[in-house]
């Protein structure tokens, strides 16, 4: 019975800590070839949520929502234009 006492404490203790945001990364629109730059991605521990990003084709700051999958890849749609593009991490 203490046991489980235990885990529903640090269970509950780890709860309440906030979700970081994921750090910035550097990677590639798989549409254009072309360098993106995540600044920020607030997946919510869940693998999708946020982002904002610098394209370097642009040259601007642009937002949109990540969804990544395991292994380094995934697709943002950017807020503004409303297109989907497949980006990968820059290993």
């Amino acid at each position: 019975m203490k046991a489980i006492l235990t885990t529903i404490t640090i269970a509950s203790i780890f709860s309440l800590l906030p979700v970081q945001p994921a750090l910035p990364w550097d990677g590639y629109n798989n549409e254009t070839g072309g360098m993106i730059e995540v600044e920020s991605y607030d997946h919510g521990g869940t693998g999708e949520g946020p982002v904002e990003y610098y394209d370097y084709d642009s040259g601007e700051y642009r937002t949109g929502y990540l969804d990544m999958y395991p292994g380094g890849s995934g697709e943002i749609t950017d807020d503004e234009t409303g297109e989907t593009f497949g980006v990968d991490m820059e290993l």
